[in-house]
């Protein structure tokens, strides 16, 4: 070994990862956390033991902590490191990480502190500072290199990890409103917001993903809370932090996750099931087989979230896109719906499904009952029963559908036409399926 990296959870020591001589890590718990009534999994590929976990295990798990892309090449840029350093890039950024844990420094919760956008930026106006604390993303990732600022979010879109700040200038957990702050946390506080402004590849992407995930709430399915944030010129998704709890007062705890590329040991990389005879990303059957881990009605809450996705036509619904919350001393449970838009509203995208289904690529309206079928030979549900209950969730979009679009559309900065269209294709596509349910064809 010729190094070692001690990763936390607040202030106790987890395990630590070895940095060995030939390149390679591995990961092994802190005895105080195996020995801790309370202790809870770094994954559910790593239960606590005394033996280390090896570098095939541990490498995958701690790179889907990174972002990916565009964003992953300019951090490592601007830090001088290289990209497949997954453990220096850590131990840079990684003080306000996706779930519980931190790395690298130690933070000391004495010293833990939020800026307002507004003196960040020198400026009085909220909707000022925000539109140039975008600007400041386009330029460097995640804040890097400035002083007290070290946050890892993973996924290739540009995206800011911020605080809520009530009246009193405390945080808050939820959605901005009036009177709130949006602040920077410093110094290892912990985020409790994250924003995504829109892209102009994507036109409509944050109307689009708040209606999607809004309609989900509204219809009985567990997703984040989320809306539009409003900047001088640009708007963006808020999306309230479903990995932080709340207390009453002081900081928000962090709660600690994993996705589902993670608890299956797959690299950033694989988050996709892809074409190949020697690698292939995370399947249909894997990824239902995953609620193993949680409880019957958290394995039933994952099936509505695949038919969800499979209805508003959420191509992108990849092994990262699906999570684990890991609870102290309990069994882990099933993250809430997060990252869900409907691809029907750009044609240049692609149309097809993250996940082959019934061996393979399908676009979202070719979905027949011989499909649904297939999907539950692998994992052992009744076709009769899921059958059922793509129709059910069919007709509540329909019944949901006018009220959350008005809801929405009411936002301000949403643009009223971009609702409609995403609204008006989720309702065509799931009449569509709904409708091939009568025959198979």
């Amino acid at each position: 070994m010729t190094s070692s990296s001690t990763v936390r959870f607040g202030t106790a020591p987890l395990g630590h990862v070895d940095v060995h001589t030939d390149g390679t890590l591995s990961w092994r718990y802190a005895d105080t956390w195996i020995e801790n009534p309370e202790n809870f999994p770094l994954s559910v590929t790593m239960p606590p033991r005394a033996e280390p976990y090896p570098h095939h295990v541990i490498w995958p798990w701690l790179a889907n902590l990174l972002p990916e892309e565009n964003q992953l090449w300019g951090l490592a840029r601007l830090l001088g490191r290289d990209r497949s350093d997954v453990l220096g890039l850590l131990e840079e950024i990684g003080g306000d990480t996706a779930g519980a844990l931190s790395f690298g420094e130690a933070s000391d919760p004495r010293r833990w502190a939020y800026t307002p956008l507004t003196d960040f930026h020198g400026v009085s106006d909220p909707l000022d500072a925000l539109e140039r604390h975008f600007d400041d993303l386009e330029r460097r990732p995640f804040l890097v290199g400035e002083e007290g600022v070290r946050q890892s979010l993973a996924g290739g879109q540009k995206k800011s990890a911020l605080a809520v700040l009530g009246p009193d200038g405390s945080p808050v957990l939820r959605l901005p409103g009036p009177g709130d702050v949006l602040a920077i946390p410093r110094h290892g506080a912990p985020s409790t917001l994250i924003v995504k402004p829109d892209n102009p590849t994507l036109p409509g992407i944050t109307e689009n993903e708040v209606w999607c995930l809004r309609l989900a709430r509204e219809i009985g399915i567990d997703a984040v809370h989320a809306t539009v944030i409003r900047a001088a010129k640009r708007i963006a998704i808020g999306v309230l932090r479903h990995d932080r709890g709340w207390n009453g007062e002081g900081h928000p705890p962090r709660i600690h996750q994993e996705d589902f590329a993670q608890a299956n040991g797959l690299p950033p990389g694989l988050k996709y099931e892809r074409d190949g005879k020697t690698t292939r990303g995370l399947d249909l059957e894997t990824l239902l087989n995953t609620g193993r881990h949680v409880e019957a009605k958290d394995a039933l809450a994952l099936l509505d979230q695949v038919i969800f996705n499979i209805l508003v036509a959420n191509t992108d619904a990849h092994a990262k896109n699906y999570s684990l919350i890991l609870p102290e001393a309990a069994r882990p449970s099933l993250a809430p719906l997060y990252d869900v838009s409907s691809v029907l509203t750009w044609p240049h995208i692609n149309q097809y499904h993250a996940q082959y289904i019934a061996g393979k690529k399908r676009r979202p309206g070719d979905i027949a009952p011989r499909h649904w079928e297939a999907i539950c030979r692998g994992v052992g549900y009744r076709p009769a029963s899921v059958l059922k209950r793509v129709r059910e969730l069919v007709d509540r979009i329909i019944a949901a559908r006018v009220a959350v679009t008005e809801e929405v559309a009411s936002m301000p900065g949403a643009v009223e036409g971009r609702v409609q269209s995403v609204a008006g294709n989720v309702e065509q596509n799931a009449l569509r399926i709904a409708g091939r349910l009568a025959k198979d064809v």
